[in-house]
């Protein structure tokens, strides 16, 4: 008889068993190779780890996994193939492959799950140039700022908020530079002033912000406060546009710009007269709800009298209310921190002086929260410390809900890394949130939220009313953006995007945005 050989191959219940320990064996190696990919091409640049360039969520576990998967599969295959036997390598190998390929739906829903929510950068809007320039401010069009308006010294630069695409460039007049923006657009109708070197802010546009068109042009004759980009000179209402002049407010109609009243600003006759004469000067404006009010100093040619909140009637200019400030010295700084509720940061000459926040509710005496406590310094307008927009700040602070939320620095820090609301009614600390890192930029986010975005290019969301932090407690991922947005940056939601600004567009994209 001649030679049998013998087939060691398992048969019955036993081949059953040892397939089934090959496919297991590939979805192990599949999943090594998947976590492998998934955690080292998920660090930006190659690099991540550190306060300001953390990686991203699960980067670390995936990655110990990865590892993990690769001993235990390499040594699984190699028993599993020797169970199974020697002959032939078809029927292994396709086993395998089956078990690796049936695993990487559900090794991706791991993944997911273990890295948490990213957004990814969506696109970059062109560098800006000529280099020389800066930008001054930004305004956001349409219910779902469809359109982003970025001003800069030479030129109004509309981006589509989706894909980062001009829409329309709109240049300043020949050897002039924008020095002022309003902080609202109204009925699609935006302002912008412009002036000359060391020249007044004398020169007002009616800008369409839908088309870039210019609708109207004024020139404010008398103004010489303003020689340089400042915010609060221009102010929009419904059918009313507000200039401040040397002395003066000004009120024109929004729409053509036709001049429609002058209100020369005056000390009260029931202050203590004096030989001297006073000259009254507006600060800053604000308009909303039919009414414009504008912040005042009065004072003689030496010596400091008395400064003023004024309010006036967008119709018609008349003063309907004046309320003094708890000054006693002339006020060096105010911004416009809301219009509606009326929200205003001041500060005064004297350095034991007032230096708060104040919140007009029902026309008291206003709320005062002051801007240093035992607990934090609050931080609110970058431009200040000569970093960020200049004709339109972007606030580190916003009101929501009756609340000012603001970053803050921690008694012994150097930087804001805590975000803090105070009631507006009351003016008591509601609730704060340390996050380890400087706050950038913070915006209005859905009903009753807020974003803050942090310097580690994370994004966290908050419930205004009680600090509730919503989703991921270590925030929202965003990826490979690190070297893109600075730390005076703007921050805009559009939909489900969301849209940096960034006041240096030469060495950073003027414009970025990211999403899911």
């Amino acid at each position: 008889m001649g030679n049998v050989v013998e087939d060691n191959r398992p048969r019955g219940n036993r081949a059953l068993l040892t397939g089934g320990l090959l496919v297991l064996a590939g979805a192990v190696l599949g999943l090594a190779v998947e976590y492998h990919y998934l955690g080292w091409s998920s660090i930006p640049g190659n690099s991540c780890g550190g306060r300001y360039s953390p990686c991203p969520d699960g980067t670390t576990p995936t990655i110990m996994l990865a590892f993990l998967f690769t001993f235990v599969g390499a040594f699984g295959t190699i028993g599993a193939i020797a169970a199974f036997g020697r002959r032939g390598w078809a029927l292994p190998t396709g086993l395998l492959v089956a078990g690796a390929l049936l695993v990487q739906w559900p090794g991706w829903q791991g993944y997911l799950w273990m890295r948490g929510p990213v957004l990814d950068v969506a696109w970059k809007a062109v560098p800006d140039r000529p280099t020389t320039v800066r930008g001054l401010g930004a305004w956001a069009v349409g219910d779902e700022a469809e359109t982003v308006v970025r001003a800069r010294g030479d030129a109004l630069i509309a981006y589509d908020s989706q894909d980062g695409d001009r829409r329309w460039v709109l240049r300043a007049p020949v050897r002039e530079s924008v020095c002022g923006m309003s902080d609202t657009v109204v009925d699609g109708i935006g302002l912008v002033a412009f002036g000359r070197h060391d020249k007044p802010c004398d020169t007002v546009w009616g800008v369409d912000v839908r088309d870039g068109r210019k609708v109207w042009a004024r020139d404010l004759d008398g103004v010489s406060l303003f020689t340089s980009a400042s915010d609060g000179l221009l102010a929009a209402d419904e059918g009313t546009a507000v200039a401040l002049a040397d002395g003066a407010v000004r009120g024109y109609g929004l729409a053509d710009g036709t001049p429609r009243w002058t209100m020369k600003l005056t000390e009260p006759k029931n202050v203590k007269p004096t030989d001297d004469e006073v000259e009254c000067q507006p600060k800053v404006a604000s308009a909303a709800g039919g009414t414009t009010r504008v912040v005042v100093n009065c004072e003689t040619f030496l010596d400091f009298r008395s400064a003023w909140l004024v309010t006036l009637d967008n119709a018609t200019g008349k003063e309907t209310a004046r309320q003094r400030l708890p000054v006693e010295t002339e006020v060096v700084g105010a911004l416009v921190v809301a219009a509606e509720p009326f929200t205003l940061l001041l500060t005064e000459e004297d350095e034991r002086g007032l230096a708060a926040v104040l919140a007009y509710g029902d026309g008291g005496d206003p709320v005062q929260i002051p801007l240093t406590a035992d607990q934090e310094d609050l931080e609110i307008d970058q431009a200040s410390y000569g970093e960020g927009f200049l004709a339109r700040p972007a606030l580190t602070a916003l009101v929501r809900d009756e609340a000012l939320v603001i970053a803050a620095t921690e008694p012994g820090s150097d930087s804001a890394e805590r975000v803090v609301a105070y009631s507006l009614r009351d003016g008591q600390r509601m609730w704060h949130a340390d996050l380890g890192i400087p706050v950038v930029a913070l915006a209005p986010a859905g009903d009753g939220e807020l974003a803050v975005l942090g310097a580690n290019q994370r994004l966290w969301t908050f419930d205004a009313a009680d600090g509730e932090r919503r989703g991921e407690s270590d925030g929202t991922t965003i990826r490979e953006a690190g070297s893109l947005i600075q730390s005076s940056a703007q921050l805009l939601k559009a939909g489900d995007t969301w849209v940096v600004v960034n006041p240096d567009g030469v060495d950073q994209p003027p414009l970025l945005a990211v999403r899911p």
